[in-house]
């Protein structure tokens, strides 16, 4: 489990977002395509996607960063296009501000990369104290980044942080705009509410003969039966293969000492704690002083007879993450945390909790509820963990061989006797379209696009499913075509009351609207049968239990006087009719707390507008002069290429610039 406090999770975060070109950037980048016919021969990584003055940005560093990415997201491989081009925009970015800055004399120093990286990267200054490149190096890797790659993405950051400074500092807000924001947020709403689902209004609607037909003719195209096709499978099914392969007791402790590492298991700690954060990232010494003064509060609480450690975690610590589960963390090992966090929870007991522990983001109470030391597991103990991984293994390699021979023999062969020759399972399926599960296999789109790429009467390839290997013959394909109401009666039913109960609810929603603006919402629902909720106080940022978010009637609902009613509003299916209760302003106490968090919020909202609009007339200026260039069929062949592995015969990655490094 990763929390906000882990060291490496710090890192990820930095490394993939920079300090603020990406988070500040939200702008449409205009990219001229140059078209310039690259070399197709070229390895992807090496092929050129844009030029900004001259730069070259390759396809390695647009699959470096969706490789940083999927460390800490899974990207379908649908979406990988789309993630690609993005990320290709912020390269152009990042690249068009660094030259700026350069232009403006505003490269950083040796100096100001080192101070960045121990802000950005504390990991590596454990006690303030350089790591050194070595040690540096390999925890960079993990990251997918050399130590060279690693600072010059510093200085690219770093850059752009001195041209947003520049052109955003002057940003100002007057109070008028503050103590107007704060009323926004602030104010808070009672509400009546109806909901009309059309759910609840289905068992009404009234099903003729005429209208079905109706219905059907109008729709008949959503009831077009796809393409099946009738298969014959065959499977070589890995778990029944490795249950017959026999594993000598010396091919088991040949794999025990080969891989002694994976069962060589470091000292850890069970631990769980409460987080009170300080309120702010860079706390003044008041603001240190009054969560201490909480946290100690907390503690005396857990300290108390009979306390239960879980329920005040859930209670009153701040960490997003662990609140909700009392607090715990698992398993946690050395060098996952912050130096004072590791330094405590690896020195308590057993079963004791600790007092207030301080980090960079606030204090914790720590409770130990485990603490295993360091221990390889004795052969004995995996034995027959390793057996079942040699025989998968084994299995693996000989469910292919005898696909392979399957595949061969069936040219002349039929498949049923193909299975029984070779031991194979053998399935003859019904007519199935491209999504219906296969008898033995179940729904793999694989084995679907194979078998659908097929033609009457062919064999598929070997396709890996999660069973082992499988291959298949189309003994019949069926065309798509429309089917008869009668074949498809019950979903055309089903699709007409939906249909209908939608319909239904609109009109009922605009019925209530229309009485509730001559006598009331509460009257004019009991005419009409229909419940009316009464909200607890809402502002803009809450929500209505079934009737959505308040956010979307904000405008509408805080513009109405007490009693008003509403334009009818939905939420998804649901008609939502509505009317003002009360409305609660703010008090000034509320005003003196929160003007400056409402301050800082608005000039940082400044900042990033004007920000973008420098960034827009920069990148401009660039595209129209021709500096910028991008190679559309160059990128879509990177982004279509394999973004796991680097292309053979590539160079390695540059390697860190020597001697700086970053310490």
């Amino acid at each position: 489990m990763l929390n906000f406090f882990r060291r490496r999770d710090t890192v990820v975060r930095f490394l993939l977002g920079g300090f603020l070109v990406v988070i500040c950037i939200s702008m449409v980048l205009y990219l001229i395509p140059s078209g310039n016919g690259a070399d197709t021969n070229t390895p992807l990584n090496q092929q050129t996607v844009a030029t900004v003055n001259g730069t070259a940005i390759t396809g390695q560093d647009l699959t470096t960063q969706l490789a940083r990415i999927e460390q800490v997201q899974q990207i379908p491989t649908q979406l990988a296009p789309m993630y690609g081009r993005q990320i290709l925009k912020n390269l152009v970015i990042e690249q068009a501000l660094a030259d700026q800055a350069r232009r403006m004399g505003m490269a950083p120093t040796d100096a100001e990369i080192v101070q960045a990286a121990e802000q950005q990267a504390p990991q590596l200054y454990p006690g303030g104290k350089y790591v050194g490149d070595d040690q540096a190096a390999q925890m960079i890797a993990q990251l997918q980044m050399t130590l060279g790659q690693f600072q010059e993405q510093l200085r690219q950051d770093l850059m752009a942080n001195k041209i947003y400074n520049l052109v955003t500092d002057p940003v100002r807000v007057s109070d008028a705009e503050v103590r107007q924001q704060f009323m926004k947020d602030n104010e808070k709403a009672v509400v009546d509410y109806v909901v009309i689902k059309p759910t609840d209004l289905e068992s009404q609607v009234q099903v003729t003969p005429q209208a079905l037909e109706t219905y059907y003719q109008q729709h008949k195209a959503n009831y077009n039966s796809p393409e099946r096709r009738k298969l014959e499978v065959v499977l070589a099914n890995e778990a029944q293969i490795g249950a017959g392969i026999k594993i000598p007791e010396s091919a088991v402790d040949l794999y025990y000492r080969q891989n002694i590492a994976n069962y060589t298991h470091p000292e850890q700690v069970k631990a769980a704690h409460i987080l009170l954060k300080y309120p702010s990232q860079s706390p003044t010494p008041a603001e240190i002083a009054a969560t201490k003064v909480k946290a100690e509060d907390v503690l005396r609480q857990v300290q108390a007879k009979g306390a239960d450690f879980g329920a005040l975690a859930k209670k009153y610590s701040q960490d997003d993450a662990t609140a909700s589960l009392g607090g715990e963390l698992g398993y946690v090992q050395r060098n996952q945390m912050v130096a004072n966090f590791e330094k405590a929870v690896f020195s308590l007991p057993v079963g004791q909790i600790s007092g207030l522990v301080q980090t960079e983001y606030g204090f914790h109470i720590i409770k130990v509820e485990a603490h295993d030391a360091a221990r390889v597991q004795a052969e004995a103990e995996v034995h027959d963990q390793i057996v079942a991984q040699l025989q998968k293994d084994q299995a693996v390699d000989k469910a292919q061989n005898l696909m392979n021979q399957a595949a061969q023999m069936a040219q002349k062969t039929p498949l049923q006797q193909v299975a029984q020759q070779l031991n194979l399972q053998y399935f003859a399926t019904a007519p199935i379209s491209r999504t219906d599960p296969v008898t033995g296999i179940g729904v793999n789109p694989d084995f679907a696009s194979a078998v659908f790429s097929a033609s009457a009467g062919g064999d598929t390839p070997a396709v890996k499913v999660a069973q082992g290997f499988a291959m298949a013959k189309v003994d019949q394909v069926i065309p798509p075509g429309p089917q008869p109401l009668d074949a498809v009666k019950d979903t055309v039913t089903a699709d007409f009351k939906t249909e209908q109960a939608k319909q239904l609810a609109v009109s009922r929603a605009q019925a209530l609207d229309a009485a509730a603006k001559k006598q009331g919402l509460k009257a004019a629902a009991a005419g009409l049968h229909l419940a009316v909720k009464t909200s607890a106080p809402q502002t803009r940022a809450g929500s209505l239990a079934e009737g959505g978010p308040v956010s979307t009637i904000a405008d509408a609902l805080f513009a109405l006087k007490p009693g008003e009613v509403g334009p009818v509003a939905a939420n998804g299916d649901n008609q939502v009719v509505y009317s003002l209760v009360s409305l609660a302003e703010p008090t000034p106490a509320e005003f003196a707390a929160q003007s400056v968090t409402v301050t800082q919020s608005l000039v940082q909202k400044k900042r990033d507008a004007v920000f973008g609009a420098y960034t827009d007339a920069l990148v401009a200026q660039l595209t129209k002069s021709g500096k910028i260039k991008i190679d559309d069929a160059a990128m879509q062949r990177v982004l279509g290429g394999d973004q796991s592995a680097p292309t053979p015969g590539a160079p390695p990655a540059p390697a860190a610039p020597s001697p700086l490094g970053i310490g």
